[in-house]
């Protein structure tokens, strides 16, 4: 099976990270402004996990495919694939690609890059993806040796992959940044390369031009990247700041994008801003929920998951606190994939939970005054905050039981829930690919560092290994429709809602790819000519 070739467009231009008084308030033509609201975790794709980062990862990163802007996977690096009769190996041949230290980009910087996730000792909370390829769990928990890796690399310019088991996504998923090349040489001689502008190699539409921590980057078109003829911007210039000063400054026209997928518009201005024309609301296959520690009292009863799960009443919230037309969520699985037939339980059945919080006290022989302490953790912004408060008197009106509030800078959060420190935590997952089990596979494994429930289930990994096997697709969703009821049964996350990507944007700026998984690509992206937009 061969592909045509992909040609992308990509951009960005800045001459310093922050605008200078001339420039407030106008735009250089193809001079890109936007908002990361906060400081990335890490520059290094192979790590990358929250969005602001992956959407870094596509500026400055190319894998083997892109999706493109018909939400599909197009070519990229690899100029072709062959794939076996029993869609089990893959080889791409690659093209003539540059690093931007002018190096070439070979086969074996991608297998590199994949194997160094795969090692034991290397943290990845994205390794779970490389599963699919053949003895990648075994390399990851030290059961197999490297080189029973199912990679090869034939020669500079060809790599094959062989698969567990026919994988329909597999061009989709190598698209994800973990899946992106690495520079080796550099990688073996600086173990900090990704932390700073003047070491930086990457092979994408953008290079990195300039990075002052807690503060700003600059982005520039690549001039080594082998389809720069389709990058239009000169440069991305990104802020880091808060959801009311980004809002602010795209008013003042100090910026052309605001909002989803890299930050959150401010809840308060919502109401406004949708009587307005710049508003843009997009479905996205994304849903907000709650991890339970199902190992720290009180949550490692299942009931009492259960109570507080059924005393959330989602409709309110999505209608009085995020009002972004999200969907309230009784499942983990978007509905837009149709994998649930019904909800699992009703939304807001504060009458059962009320019981069964009775019944749970009652076997626990102690009175309502005598239970846990509950706390809340969550990265700190201002959605976040509103939906806690939100839970925190739903709770109280429902349960009686006080639940206490932690707000928590982003990277102190995400280090707490990479140790397990919490009762209960806020969370979220949107698509990397259009598959459910995208969603599923979170939560595969207790010691996968997306899940951090600490909960697992070998009827459900044994499940979800036999929905890769099976080639039926209404059989796969059957089997994928049954794990996902044992999820929701052990309830380790609460669904609360699936999102909506709600984000302003300069209305000359074309061709931004958003997809509904909430990836963001900038490379295709132009301004309009003022004669284009009279038409």
């Amino acid at each position: 099976m061969k592909w045509p070739s992909l040609f992308l467009i990509l951009t960005l231009l800045v001459s310093s990270c922050q605008p200078s008084s001339s420039q407030k308030g106008q735009r250089e033509t193809q001079k890109l402004r936007i908002n990361l609201a906060s400081e990335p975790q890490t520059l290094d794709p192979r790590a990358a996990r929250g969005l602001s980062d992956l959407t870094l990862m596509r500026m400055f990163f190319e894998g083997l495919t892109r999706i493109g802007k018909e939400e599909k996977p197009e070519l990229a690096l690899a100029s072709k694939v062959d794939i076996s009769e029993d869609l089990k190996t893959y080889t791409f041949h690659l093209r003539a690609a540059n690093w931007t230290n002018g190096e070439p980009v070979t086969a074996e910087d991608f297998a590199y890059a994949w194997k160094k996730i795969l090692d034991p000792k290397f943290p990845s909370d994205s390794a779970f993806q490389l599963y699919v390829i053949k003895n990648a769990k075994a390399v990851k928990q030290a059961t197999a040796p490297i080189d029973a890796l199912g990679v090869q690399v034939v020669d500079a310019q060809t790599l094959k992959v062989e698969l567990e088991q026919p994988t329909p996504y597999f061009l989709e998923l190598v698209a994800s940044p973990c899946f992106f090349p690495v520079h080796k040489k550099t990688d073996e001689t600086n173990t900090h390369w990704m932390e700073n502008a003047s070491s930086y190699v990457s092979n994408g539409p953008f290079s990195l031009a300039e990075w002052k921590h807690q503060n700003c980057i600059l982005a520039k078109r690549n001039p080594t990247y082998w389809d720069s003829q389709a990058v239009a911007l000169s440069e991305i210039e990104m802020v880091m700041v808060k959801e009311e000063t980004e809002l602010k400054m795209f008013e003042k026209r100090e910026l052309d994008w605001a909002g989803s997928p890299l930050s959150a518009l401010p809840v308060d201005a919502l109401r406004e801003l949708k009587s307005g024309k710049h508003l843009h609301v997009k479905p996205s296959l994304g849903t907000y929920f709650l991890r339970a520690n199902v190992e720290k009292p009180p949550f490692d009863n299942p009931k009492i998951r259960w109570a507080f799960a059924l005393a959330i009443h989602r409709q309110a919230i999505v209608e009085h606190v995020t009002q972004g037309n999200q969907i309230p969520a009784t499942s983990i699985v978007p509905i837009s994939m149709h994998l649930q037939n019904e909800p699992y339980f009703q939304d807001g059945d504060v009458e059962m939970a009320r019981s069964l919080f009775k019944a749970i006290l009652s076997e626990l022989k102690i009175s309502k005054e005598e239970f846990p302490e509950v706390v809340l953790t969550y990265a700190m912004n201002e959605r976040n905050h509103l939906i806690a408060q939100a839970l925190q008197q739903q709770w109280f009106e429902a349960l009686g039981v006080h639940v206490r509030l932690e707000g928590i800078e982003r990277k102190v959060y995400f280090d707490r829930l990479s140790k397990k420190d919490y009762q209960l935590s806020s969370g979220n997952w949107l698509a990397d690919f259009n598959d459910p089990i995208n969603f599923l596979e979170v939560f595969k494994y207790k010691a996968t560092g997306t899940n951090n429930t600490q909960w697992e289930d070998p009827n459900y990994t044994e499940l979800l290994d036999d929905s890769m096997r099976l080639s039926d697709l209404e059989k796969r969703k059957q089997i994928l429709r049954h794990s996902e009821r044992i999820l929701m049964d052990a309830m380790p996350v609460i669904p609360l809602y699936h999102y909506t990507l709600l984000y302003l944007k300069d209305d000359k700026l074309k061709d931004v790819v958003l997809t509904s998984m909430g990836q963001v690509d900038f490379k295709w992206v132009r301004f309009a000519r003022d004669s284009e937009e009279k038409k």
